[in-house]
């Protein structure tokens, strides 16, 4: 025979390994865990992110009809009371290092013609009644499972803006 023909004989236990298929499962686990696990955990942060996006739409909306009624507030001003109502429905965001931030400008009554003039700059309460207030509400939090990070996002922000005229 030729050396070119021989065949290389494995040992017996060597070949008996080869052919085993134990613990196959568990190899094709650990490859398709990983993807698994990281699909996971991205459906619950876009679900706790829509919940977040839905709190901060509630809690504008809230806090926007504080300058829609006709009575005044029962205590403090209205800044105040809304203010305490966006911290009552967003407040538990703070626990996952959230930051809620509630900015009023008030622009004035359109009847006075102060918001056409160009030197008009708007100020930071509620107004009064008549007066077009813009609310801002933004909520700042990092991702909560860390999938975000994965793609270079370290902050998420919700926000909200509405725009109301308080009512005489």
């Amino acid at each position: 025979m030729k050396a070119s023909a021989r065949r290389l004989r494995l040992p017996a236990v060597a070949t008996r390994i080869l052919r085993d298929e134990c613990g196959i499962a568990s190899i094709e686990f650990a490859f398709v865990a990983v993807f698994a696990i990281i699909l996971f955990l991205g459906t619950v942060e876009i679900a706790l992110e829509m919940i977040a996006d839905a709190s901060v739409q509630a809690a504008a909306q809230a806090a926007s009809r504080v300058g829609l009624t006709t009575t005044a507030p029962s205590t403090g001003s209205r800044v105040q009371e809304a203010q305490t109502i966006v911290q009552s429905i967003l407040g538990g965001w703070k626990n996952v290092s959230g930051t809620i931030t509630v900015t009023e400008l008030n622009y004035g009554n359109y009847g006075y013609g102060n918001v056409a003039s160009s030197t008009y700059t708007p100020t930071q309460d509620m107004g009064g009644y008549g007066d077009v207030v813009a609310y801002n509400i933004q909520l700042k939090m990092p991702g909560i499972t860390g999938i975000p990070k994965l793609f270079g996002v370290n902050e998420l922000t919700f926000e909200r803006n509405f725009i109301v005229q308080n009512e005489k």
